[in-house]
């Protein structure tokens, strides 16, 4: 990836909202509450984990992560959200489901559920138009460094590296202490970039 030598174009590519997926990873057990949903389209109950006073339900379990990004990423032609788990088998990925119901087990209906608050999504986008590489000055450092711009914000380069495993373990613990992340995937090589709010462009 390569610094844009023109920053002029920065302004109108920053005034169009361009859309990533939100992926919640969660890496650690107490992340998340495993539990069932019904939703609109189907009679029977989905197996589903909930977090953030949200529901998603069980899509799939890969044993790489390149590939579970690939799923999460389209997933974005039907939501702008996912969340990752981690098991022994692999990477499950879960689809957001904004109009899901819990359903308590049928011999406790009365067994609740427990609030949990997960990590920051990681932000993943795969198309080239929606972001754009630049030089930007953070305070506490003295010399400018390589960002990405996107929808407005700045990101700083934080790991380049071609092991989607390594990176998404990464992004999580980054995103567990409150970190907000920007994946960007550019076969072979994935980008995480780390939010800048006092950055500037130089």
């Amino acid at each position: 990836m390569s610094v844009s030598p023109r920053l002029d174009s920065l302004a109108s590519l920053a005034a169009v909202p361009t859309s990533a997926m939100a992926c919640k990873l969660l890496f650690d057990r107490d992340l998340y509450a495993p539990c069932h949903v019904r939703v609109p389209d189907t009679d029977h109950r989905l197996s589903a984990i909930y977090v953030d006073n949200q529901f998603y339900s069980f899509l799939k379990i890969v044993p790489e992560a390149r590939k579970a990004v690939d799923i999460v990423l389209r997933l974005g032609k039907r939501d702008h959200t996912a969340a990752i788990t981690l098991t022994r088998r692999g990477y499950a990925v879960w689809a957001h489901e904004p109009g899901a119901r819990y359903a308590p087990p049928a011999r406790q209906p009365n067994y609740g559920i427990r609030p949990v608050f997960g990590p920051q999504p990681c932000l993943m986008v795969a198309d080239k138009s929606a972001y754009q590489t630049c030089r930007l000055q953070v305070p506490d450092v003295t010399k400018p460094l390589m960002a990405l711009t996107y929808n407005n914000r700045y990101y700083s380069f934080f790991k380049q590296d071609t092991d989607a495993a390594r990176v998404l373990e990464i992004a999580a613990k980054l995103a567990r202490r409150g970190d907000e992340t920007l994946l960007v995937i550019e076969p072979p090589t994935l980008t995480l970039a780390l939010l800048e709010p006092n950055g500037r462009l130089v």
